[in-house]
C-alpha cells in the first residue's frame, strides 16, 4: 500500500486500493457473499495478520498490487497453519483475468473507482485503519523493546535521535500542512467550462485547474483557434486566392496540391497566425480534413465564381 492509490467507501466498507474495489465488484456479479477486513488473527510467530476478504466458503483472499514473497508470504503461510485455512493471492494479472469472464471492462472499472474515492490518499483514522483494535502481542513487545535498547547503545545513533526529537516542531508542523493539502485536494468545486458554458463539479486544484468539463470541449477548444469572423475573412482570402490561381487550381495534381496552395497558407499564416492545415481546413469547411478536400472546395469556389473552365 502507497500513499498513491485511491482509497474509499463501497457498500459501508473502506476499501484501500483500485484492485480491491474491482474484486468486490467481481464477487457482487457472480453473486459470492463477502467480507471485508473482518478480523485481526494473532500468529504463532508472535505478529498478527488481517486478510482482505473472507468468501461465503470460510475461504480467504488476499489482493495484492504488488507482492512481496520475503514478508507477505511468511504471514500467510503461518496463518493458514495456525488456523487451518487457505488465502488465494491475487494480483493485477489474475483480477484482469477474472474480469474478462464478465461483462465487465477493467479499465472502466479502475475511472469509476477514481470517481468514487474522490482523491488519492488513505484514511487512516478510527476504523478506516486497517491496525484498529490490534493489540500488540508480549512477543513483539519484547523484541521492539530489545532493538530499541540495543540502537541507545550506539552514540551517533543517539545522537540522531535527540535531533530528531528537537526537530519534531518542526516535522509537526509540516505534517499538519500536508494534511490540510490533502482535504483540499479533494475539496468539490463548481467551474464553467471554457468552451460550452456548462457549469461543472471536480476536484479543486491549485496548480493547471480543469478548464473543460468533457473531452469532446477539451478537444474541441483545442483545434478551435479560430472565431467566427476570422472563419468569414480566412474564406474570404479563399475566394480571392482562388480567382487569381483558377488554372493552376484546375490543373493540379494530387501530388502537388502543396506547391499549389502554398501561397494561400502563408498568408495565413502571414495574417493570422496559423499554420496548421487542419485548423485552417475547419475555417473553410466546418471540419478538419485532408488536402485533397481542401483543393475540391478551392475547386468549387472557381467553377462557381468563373465557370467550369476557371475564365
Amino acid at each position: 500500500m502507497n500513499g498513491r492509490t485511491y482509497c474509499g467507501h463501497y457498500r459501508g466498507h473502506y476499501l484501500k486500493s483500485t484492485l480491491e474495489y474491482i474484486y468486490a465488484r467481481y464477487l457482487d456479479y457472480k453473486e459470492i457473499h463477502w467480507e471485508y477486513e473482518v478480523k485481526i488473527f494473532d500468529l504463532s510467530t508472535g505478529g498478527s495478520y488481517k486478510p482482505d476478504f473472507m468468501l461465503s466458503d470460510g475461504s480467504y483472499v488476499e489482493v495484492k498490487g504488488g507482492f512481496n514473497y520475503q514478508t507477505d508470504l511468511p504471514r500467510i503461510k503461518c496463518f493458514e497453519k495456525d488456523y487451518g485455512v487457505t488465502v488465494k493471492i491475487i494480483q493485477e494479472k489474475d483480477l484482469r483475468q477474472l474480469i474478462a469472464s464478465t461483462p465487465m471492462v477493467y479499465e472502466h472499472l479502475k475511472q469509476e473507482w477514481k470517481q468514487i474515492a474522490k482523491g488519492l490518499g488513505m484514511d487512516t483514522s478510527g476504523k478506516n485503519n486497517s491496525r484498529y483494535g490490534a493489540k500488540v502481542s508480549n512477543i513483539t513487545r519484547a523484541k521492539i523493546s530489545a532493538k530499541a535498547k540495543s540502537r541507545m547503545k550506539d552514540s551517533e545513533y543517539k545522537s540522531k535521535w535527540l535531533e530528531g526529537r528537537r526537530n519534531s516542531a518542526k516535522v509537526q508542523k509540516q505534517n499538519e500542512r500536508l494534511k490540510a493539502y490533502n482535504l483540499l485536494r479533494q475539496y468539490q468545486v463548481f467551474v464553467t467550462c471554457h468552451h460550452c458554458g456548462k457549469e461543472f463539479e471536480v476536484l479543486f486544484r491549485k496548480n493547471k485547474p480543469q478548464k473543460y468539463c468533457s473531452y469532446s470541449c477539451s478537444n474541441t477548444a483545442k483545434f478551435s483557434k479560430i472565431s467566427g469572423d476570422k472563419s468569414f475573412l480566412i474564406q474570404k482570402l479563399a475566394l480571392d486566392f482562388a480567382k487569381n490561381h483558377a488554372q493552376s487550381i484546375l490543373s493540379c495534381k494530387v501530388n502537388k496540391i502543396i506547391s499549389v496552395l502554398r501561397p494561400f497558407y502563408d498568408q495565413i499564416e502571414k495574417e493570422f497566425g496559423i499554420k496548421d492545415e487542419r485548423t485552417v481546413s475547419k475555417a473553410l469547411l466546418g471540419y478538419q480534413t485532408n488536402r485533397k478536400e481542401i483543393l475540391f472546395y478551392f475547386h468549387s469556389l472557381v467553377e462557381n465564381v468563373l465557370g467550369t473552365t476557371g475564365k
